[in-house]
């Protein structure tokens, strides 16, 4: 699962361009569905869907309690977000402090490099 948060504001682009390159769901945060940037079927967290993949990639989410909730039980948790202090690293695996804008396309370019 690739998900984005408050940090895309408004652009899932980079998101659902990871997505497609691993083969992968979208979900978001609820403030990013309830901003209409996306469907609310994508909500992850307590008043949204619970996932548990093998690799639940964050990007620009918080980590807030309630997202914490839909997502915690991940394998393996990757976190994207340009605030070094957000709560979102504390449950991380792997967390890249960086803007998403910037670190979702490398990933994804690399990705489909590597796919051939």
């Amino acid at each position: 699962v690739v998900a984005g948060g408050r940090g895309v504001d408004g652009n899932f682009g980079p998101v659902e361009d990871l997505a497609d390159a691993l083969g992968a769901a979208i979900g978001a945060s609820r403030a990013a569905t309830d901003a209409g940037w996306i469907g609310h079927d994508a909500q992850i967290g307590q008043t949204g869907k619970t996932v548990s993949p093998q690799l639940y990639i964050s990007a620009g989410l918080s980590g807030a309690i309630q997202q914490k909730a839909g997502m915690q039980t991940a394998k393996v948790i990757v976190a994207v977000n340009k605030d070094a202090e957000s709560p979102v690293f504390e449950i991380a695996d792997f967390g890249i402090v960086g803007d998403l804008f910037q670190v979702l396309p490398q990933a994804t370019a690399e990705i489909k490099k590597r796919k051939g």
